[in-house]
């Protein structure tokens, strides 16, 4: 049995994507699934049905797959390089008895991450696909009491992210990630933002997730259905959890500029306004606003200090509570009071 996985920011906004999806499924016994948040927004706004979300790094995923012979990734990459080094990481990461396939619909590639016993790299060739090798995957050396991890495929200009939180920009192709008694020294060939970087405790090197990416560019949301609940949920610096709570709400805390501007963009798809709490240092990785009427952003001078406060007197460690969004909203306003330099209504 075939697991089809689809891995890319904007991944079913490519009729590509639906053609494999549609031919796989006429020749194969095979079920579908989507990882990673913005790639799930994408098939919400394509109406693409019968493929299910994971809310799990790929390589975790596909880990506790259970009774499937073969793994296929479609993936629509920034570059071919890209594509290689992520396969690369996962044919070394994932613990699956069975064959490991990629294909970037981008450039036409197909890639073989780890060997197995089905016909599909025959078929997927006579699809047009050219196969390429793999790439190193997470490459780890000792170097004068630390860890350094080499990261491959980045672009200069582009964000780097680990663990889902932007820690800086990426000034040289050449990026190396300094960890010493689990904790992250330097970065070579990055502008760091120390902001982003001090919220990574404990870290170990080797399941330390890292990506790279220059942003993307939001598109007009439209409601595709109205949600109706009576929690509000707290999404503090964390967008890509959103879809795990996305259940029996009314509203959403969200805590971080760009945090708030991502969840903004996918919950007004469901009809569900917000309240930010920011401090102006967006990075721009998100490129535009959308915001479901309703939402209301207020800037403070530290959005970290002035979430924590909120999250422990509002929430009291939890991710929802039961409350009156409209309510909710003139308390917080009440209880920020002064820190508040602006206040911003959609």
């Amino acid at each position: 049995m075939l697991a089809l996985l689809f891995h890319g920011v904007d991944i079913f906004y490519d009729e590509r994507s639906k053609e494999i999806l549609k031919s796989l499924n006429k020749r194969y016994v095979m079920k579908s699934f989507i990882v990673g948040t913005m790639g799930i927004t994408s098939m919400f706004d394509s109406g693409i049905e019968g493929v299910e979300m994971i809310f799990k790094r790929p390589s975790v995923a596909i880990s506790e797959l259970k009774g499937f012979d073969t793994v296929l990734f479609v993936l629509k990459a920034r570059s071919i390089d890209t594509a290689k080094v992520f396969l690369g990481s996962i044919g070394e990461r994932a613990v699956f008895d069975g064959g490991i396939l990629g294909i970037d619909i981008e450039t036409q590639t197909l890639f073989e991450a780890k060997k197995g016993s089905s016909n599909l790299k025959d078929y997927l060739t006579s699809l047009g696909f050219n196969e390429s090798p793999v790439g190193k995957g997470i490459e780890v050396a000792k170097e004068d009491g630390y860890f350094v991890r080499k990261v491959r495929g980045c672009v200069p200009g582009e964000f780097l992210l680990f663990n889902g939180l932007i820690v800086g920009k990426v000034t040289d192709k050449d990026v190396k990630v300094y960890v010493k008694d689990r904790k992250i020294d330097r970065i070579w060939g990055v502008k760091i933002k120390e902001h982003g970087l001090e919220k990574l405790k404990d870290i170990d090197v080797y399941s330390l997730k890292i990506d790279s990416t220059d942003g993307f560019l939001t598109r007009d949301p439209k409601i595709l259905r109205k949600l109706h609940g009576e929690n509000i949920i707290l999404i503090n610096h964390d967008a890509y959890s959103i879809y795990q709570n996305l259940s029996n709400i009314s509203g959403a805390v969200t805590i971080g500029d760009d945090t708030t501007r991502m969840s903004g963009y996918i919950l007004k798809r469901f009809g569900i306004p917000l309240i930010g709490i920011v401090d102006g240092d967006k990075d721009g990785i998100i490129k535009g606003e959308h915001f479901y009427s309703g939402s209301v952003l207020f800037e403070v001078m530290g959005d970290d200090i002035s979430g924590d406060k909120i999250q422990s007197y509002f929430f009291k460690g939890k991710k929802s509570i039961k409350s009156d969004f409209e309510c909710l909203k003139k308390d917080i306003e009440v209880y920020l009071g002064e820190e508040i330099i602006r206040k911003i209504e959609y």
